[in-house]
């Protein structure tokens, strides 16, 4: 033991915050240029706008030199002249801004002077002006939304977008044409097509969350030999690759084990870690329920597990003296069984087996799909084609043709792709009717589509982005523990553990652990923890929950209230002597750029490295600055953990585009593995979504509750194998296999937050550096001060990074909608004089505040989309209006204050918002976007960059001369 607790503690302590750049990238380019948006604005009507806005100016200028003048005529006219309150008249309708009535004129006109006539003769042409453009403005405006209606159809033809619309609804796709002819007139539910298309050309156009042909992905890598700055793809053309829905096939065999006659032939075996426990059978029974919304288009079903206890018996125990190493069908089980006892009844024991099959202790591994197959629906159709039930091989035989649909379907234009999509719904649809089963159990979403490019032109120069870009990554990456969601959590782990079982101490049984602290602790804190608010009413900072006095909890606390006071007292800023602020438009200013000051202060109240520093991933996007020979300026979306974690999901379809994506996952993580260590996968529970699907790139796998693992023996962990052990001096939990004698570090590779795993997983993620950063440093500043009723924040920045951009918060109560009495001109008109008396940019990303709604996800970011952890697409699923308004906002809207039609979009956001919306500037915007196809159209476009921190490198020849940063 004490050898083991010497190698534990010389893997995980640190020397140095030292960090460098991972191997490799992820690109995220949008699907549509960017400047397909500008078919969708309103110009003339802009122009129209802008000209009342400078009539307007020039008609209060001279206003104000006229009053003057009128002044002074009044005070000239003695009192009682018939004619002076012609002049107090006249002055009155200038300063109100009317024009006078002609009796007023007539009568005031002899006591001007020639000055003041003329002044008012220019102010009068003005006002007339101005009328007459006011006038002219239902014209324009209104031939200008017609005309925009016009091109916004053309653009929306495209074909790549009629592919995304087909997998978020095939009702939608089927009514575009109806909307597109632009020969109906616009009804209801024309505008509401209308509507849903613009928000997915949109998001096409301007955001980048990978969905069918909306976003593809590339791989790239940051290389010694290479001088490019920028990534440089030779080729923007997408390349598609689909899949099978794995929710039909985890549904399907659920319904299979169900029914008695289909199940016969089914091979079973033990729940692993089932055991005995005095008259108990002990195991941890996982429950999985179908997901209840019928509008998500990626239905992720729930999966629960909980330690489940079974009356022990002489039926059950042949039960399992059959089935623990050995895998017989359940008709040869049943019959085995039955036979052992004359007391049995073939119907009795068939009904006792129904009941183990659904309380999971026994499972079916041929039934269970395989997510570390490129084709998981491959082994589920060979596995029911081998069944000698004749039902089930004509399921498969189903199953297999629409295999053969999916794999047609990335070739097929996209206006025969309806036709692929419904022969491959209909074989799924039969599928499920053949077992007896209602099609209300076919999920929405039978295909899943990627997008890859290709990888040529993707290395860019590692030493200049380890010059220009690491630094400033590195000094993000020191503090973000104090704003790790997951951290909290990792460490009370430890301090519940320490308390039940004392420093030092270890634990054989870690399905117990797990369920005891789930049980006791780890439920009832999550969720409390999820009800926090970080700072009260009066900005004062709230503690977290830190039931076990643990000292790092308290150092977390203190280090995330000190970046609020930092921010909270400008002078902490102005005095740092780093501080600069950016005054882009004149007025106040638009940037503060936050010093080394700022990071030490952050950093020092923080817990030891050693127990908090771990690899981070950061959604940035390139912002040009003119310069081509250096990469430019980083804007941070979000941090999530690292590990490859968010882009493994995308590995088969970047290898079959020939990025290697494979061979690099797993060399990025070898070279990450500690020494003295193993890194193994938790398969994350859940087989019935897709974004679990990735290949085998760790050395082992963890087989939890209700696992059938297809790995080789070898590689296989049981949970029965591992016991946790606490480092006394390094104050840390870890597992170590008795088989393999080492430590195990649990890592999970899937798109679900860990909060979202099953319990089991959810206390072993508990023991894996699986970071999940919030940074919103203006939380508990009580700055800036709201101005009618809008609060402007200026851009933060950490030398070339900015953190936050610039933003507005507003309650709904200042928003600009329409008065019913209001034309579309005078609405328009409306909608752009608010935007400039706030100083709003022309465009922007809007946002209801999730935060202000009592969300713990992060949603005032960007035009960046990366919610992938618990990503469900955005779009009206039935083109109907259903649930448009309950879904508006759950993403950030592009907004184009030059459009009516994103105008009516964000209107129409806003009216689903029952709290505060944000507003975030669009930087980069789309002068400063770098990426460009072959014809030279400017992409959205954003990276995924992994840090890692080189004291945790496994000790290899040259493994950390490469591209640290202190």
């Amino acid at each position: 033991m004490t050898d083991l607790l010497d190698r534990l503690s010389t893997a995980t302590h640190h020397s140095s915050g030292e960090w460098r750049l991972g191997e490799g990238y992820l690109l995220r380019v949008a699907g549509r240029p960017a400047d397909v948006t500008t078919a969708l604005r309103t110009e003339n009507a802009r122009e129209w706008a802008e000209q009342v806005f400078a009539l307007e100016s020039t008609r209060d200028e001279s206003g104000e030199a006229l009053r003057l003048a009128l002044e002074q005529a009044v005070a000239a006219v003695a009192d009682d002249h018939p004619d002076r309150i012609a002049l107090i008249n006249l002055r009155r309708d200038v300063f109100n801004a009317r024009r006078p009535r002609n009796s007023t004129l007539s009568k005031a006109d002899p006591l001007l002077t020639p000055d003041a006539r003329a002044l008012l003769d220019e102010w009068m042409g003005t006002v007339a002006s101005l009328r007459e453009t006011l006038e002219a403005g239902a014209d324009v405006v209104g031939a200008d939304i017609t005309a925009a209606r016009t091109r916004a159809r053309d653009v929306l033809s495209d074909d790549d977008l009629r592919s995304a619309v087909l997998l978020q609804s095939e009702v939608l796709e089927k009514n575009m044409d109806r909307y597109l002819s632009g020969k109906r007139k616009m009804d209801k539910q024309n505008r509401q097509v209308e509507r849903t298309l613009l928000e997915l050309l949109y998001r096409a156009a301007l955001k980048t969350s990978p969905f069918s042909t909306l976003t593809s992905v590339a791989l790239g890598r940051f290389a010694a030999d290479s001088a490019r700055p920028r990534p440089e793809p030779v080729s923007l053309r997408q390349h598609s690759s689909a899949s099978l829905n794995v929710a039909i096939l985890a549904r399907l065999a659920a319904v299979i084990l169900a029914d008695p006659e289909l199940r016969s032939s089914i091979r079973v075996t033990l729940a692993p870690g089932a055991s005995t426990e005095g008259d108990s059978m002990r195991y941890v029974r996982r429950r999985t329920s179908a997901g209840a919304d019928p509008d998500a288009v990626v239905a992720i079903d729930s999966v629960h597990e909980d330690l489940f206890f079974l009356p022990s018996g002489p039926a059950l125990d042949d039960v399992v003296r059959r089935t623990r190493d050995a895998r017989p069908r359940l008709s040869e089980l049943a019959a085995d069984v039955t036979a052992a006892s004359d007391s049995r009844t073939p119907e009795d024991v068939e009904k006792l087996l129904g009941h183990l099959l659904r309380l999971g202790f026994l499972l079916a591994p041929e039934l269970q799909v395989d997510l570390r197959a490129s084709d998981p629906a491959s082994s589920f159709v060979t596995a029911l084609r081998a069944q000698p039930n004749a039902t089930l091989r004509d399921v498969a035989d189903r199953l297999g043709q629409a295999r053969e649909q999916v794999q047609r379907y990335p070739a097929t234009p996209a206006r025969e792709r309806r036709g692929v999509l419904g022969e491959v719904r209909r074989l799924v649809t039969e599928s499920f009717e053949a077992v007896g089963a209602s099609s209300a159990l076919v999920p929405r979403t039978v295909i899943y589509e990627d997008t890859v490019t290709t990888s040529d032109g993707l290395e860019v120069s590692r030493s200049q982005w380890e010059q220009t870009m690491l630094p400033d990554l590195a000094d993000l990456a020191r503090i973000l523990p104090a704003f790790d969601l997951n951290l909290p959590r990792r460490l009370t782990a430890t301090g519940f553990f320490r308390a039940r079982y004392g420093a030092g101490g270890s634990c054989d049984d870690v399905v117990r652990f797990c369920h005891e602290f789930q049980r006791d602790f780890f439920s009832p804190y999550t969720q409390r923890s999820m009800r926090r608010r970080q700072f009260d009413d009066d900005n004062a900072f709230v503690p977290q929950e830190n039931w076990f006095k643990l000292t790092d909890i308290a150092a977390i606390d203190d280090a995330r209230e000190q970046a609020s006071l930092f921010l909270r007292d400008p002078q902490a800023v102005l005095g740092s002597g780093t501080d600069e602020r950016r005054d882009d438009d004149g007025g106040d200013a638009d940037e503060i750029q936050l010093g080394p000051e700022f990071v030490d202060a952050v950093h020092r109240r923080l817990p030891p490295s050693e127990r908090t520093a771990q690899p981070w991933s950061f959604f940035v996007q390139l912002a040009a600055d003119g310069t081509e020979d250096a990469p430019g300026r980083l804007v941070l979306n979000r941090a999530y953990a690292g590990l490859t974690l968010m882009f493994s999901r995308f590995a088969h379809s970047l290898d079959d585009a020939g990025a290697n994506a494979r061979g690099l996952i797993r060399d990025v993580l070898h070279r990450y593995t500690p020494d003295g260590a193993v890194l193994a996968e938790l398969r994350g529970g859940y087989e019935t979504t897709n974004l679990n699907v990735h290949p085998a790139v760790t050395d082992y796998e963890i087989v939890c509750p209700g696992d059938a693992s297809t790995r080789p023996a070898e590689e296989q962990i049981p949970l029965e194998d591992l016991r946790l052990v606490h480092d006394a001096e390094a104050d840390r939990l870890a597992l170590v296999s008795h088989r393999l004698g080492c430590e195990v570090v649990p890592i999970y590779l899937g798109f679900l937050m860990p909060m979202a795993l099953p319990e089991v997983q959810q206390v072993l993620m508990c023991l894996s550096p699986s970071g999940m950063a919030q940074i919103d440093l203006w939380a508990g500043t009580g700055q800036p001060v709201p101005a009618d009723g809008i609060t402007m924040y200026p851009r933060l920045s950490l030398g070339n990074l900015v953190l936050q951009r610039k933003m507005w918060k507003l309650s709904t109560d200042v928003f600009p909608f329409r008065d019913p009495q209001h034309s579309d001109a005078e609405h328009f008109l409306r909608l752009q004089r608010w935007r400039r008396e706030h100083g709003l940019p022309g465009r922007l990303f809007a946002q209801i505040d999730n935060a202000a709604a009592g969300s713990t996800v992060d949603g005032g970011d960007d035009g960046a989309d990366n919610d992938e952890g618990t990503r469900t697409a955005d779009a009206d699923g039935a083109g109907s209006g259903r649930g448009e308004r309950r879904k508006a906002g759950r993403k950030p809207l592009p907004v184009d204050f030059g459009s009516w039609l994103s105008l009516h979009l964000f209107e129409q956001m806003a009216l689903g918002a029952t709290s505060r919306i944000v507003l975030t500037e669009a930087y980069p915007d789309q002068d400063a976007l770098w990426l460009r196809d072959e014809n030279g159209r400017p992409y959205v476009s954003e990276l995924l960059v992994e840090l890692y921190d080189t004291t945790r490198d496994a000790r290899e020849p040259e493994a950390d001369e490469r591209g640290s940063h202190g």
